[in-house]
């Protein structure tokens, strides 16, 4: 991990618990691709193996498409998207990621 990376073992039921916290170049790096690898950091899963361990897709949450084309076609001071995957509140907001915790 980056020094812009942050993470912990993603077992925090906290909202207020940040597990990955980074910045990205929205044209470098699609949002859809940054969540499942963020995703995969918190948990300890290999991001092409999320599907079958947590029994649920990105794609089951959110729009990949509609994700990328929002977060990166917006200028970094108007974005903000959020959503629930998992346990976890993905929030986008800029050129940053944030994977908290969340209760169900």
């Amino acid at each position: 991990m980056g020094e812009d990376t942050q993470a912990s073992d993603g077992h925090g039921s906290d909202l207020t618990t940040i597990h990955f916290q980074r910045a990205y170049d929205w044209s470098a790096t699609p949002p859809s691709i940054a969540t499942v690898t963020a995703l995969g950091t918190v948990t300890g899963i290999d991001p092409t193996e999320l599907a079958i361990e947590l029994e649920t897709t990105l794609y089951d949450h959110v729009d990949p498409d509609a994700l990328d084309g929002l977060v990166r076609d917006q200028k970094p001071e108007q974005v903000t998207v959020s959503f629930t995957f998992d346990r976890y509140r993905i929030l986008f907001e800029g050129d940053e990621l944030t994977v908290r915790s969340h209760d169900r």
